[in-house]
């Protein structure tokens, strides 16, 4: 909002004192910082999440902006880094959770060998982030894998 309003308030000034042109040379000058603006705003979001699931952390602020009007509104040129955010926010965190379900239980099915049932079995972050799994990338190869982990190690669990 506030980048649209000066962007007017440039043309308006740039209108009243001089040509045309020098208002559209203004205005394009204008779109160009704006798409640089989006750009850079959509590819530190991208790193951010990146570098956060590397880290086995939530992205959740970079994941929260895609909602936003900022990257529901940005220039073409930001929607490549936009694309692959949404990748990352929509499957590779709800993958990485799973791991980290099925990698608990594995651990805690080492130190005790013997027990009928774990408390990391009843996990509700494997129950959630199973019904997306299940739902948007069914034969997704390392969602397989974990599927098979999580049904060997908590064979009695949903």
């Amino acid at each position: 909002m506030l980048r649209t309003l000066a962007a007017l308030l440039l043309v308006l000034l740039a209108a009243c004192e001089g040509t045309a042109d020098k208002a559209k040379e203004i205005g394009k000058k204008i779109d160009n910082a704006a798409d640089k603006l989006d750009r850079s705003e959509a590819d530190t979001y991208l790193a951010q999440a990146k570098d956060a699931v590397l880290k086995n952390q939530e992205p959740s602020e970079a994941c929260s902006w895609l909602t936003s009007s900022s990257a529901q509104n940005a220039a073409a040129s930001a929607q490549a880094s936009i694309d692959e955010l949404r990748v990352v926010c929509t499957k590779t965190v709800p993958l990485m959770r799973a791991a980290n379900a099925v990698n608990a239980a594995e651990a805690a099915r080492r130190e005790q060998p013997q027990a009928p049932t774990l408390t990391e079995c009843a996990s509700d972050a494997w129950a959630k982030e199973k019904v997306v799994l299940e739902r948007d990338f069914p034969t997704e190869p390392l969602w397989i894998d974990l599927r098979a982990r999580w049904a060997k190690v908590c064979p009695d669990a949903p």
